[in-house]
């Protein structure tokens, strides 16, 4: 499973095993409300055991997190 991590920072893919919509928004939540949007990533990887990945715009995504307004988009290709 891939996801992209949008914010002002910049984009970032991270990949890892698969994780189910309502767990993946669930937690996004929680971390979020916990740690804020500076440390999500790292708190997420280590929580779900996802890795970076180089960032490339031509690969499909299966859920994108934008941590500037805490949404997460499931795209259609």
């Amino acid at each position: 499973m891939i996801i992209e991590i949008e914010s002002v920072d910049g984009n970032l893919l991270i990949h890892g095993k698969r994780i189910e919509q309502n767990e993946l928004q669930s937690s996004t939540k929680e971390l979020l409300l916990s740690i804020g949007e500076q440390d999500f990533v790292s708190a997420f990887c280590t929580r779900f055991g996802y890795e970076p990945i180089d960032y490339d715009s031509d690969i499909k995504v299966d859920y994108m997190i934008d941590l500037d307004t805490h949404l997460i988009i499931k795209p259609k290709y």
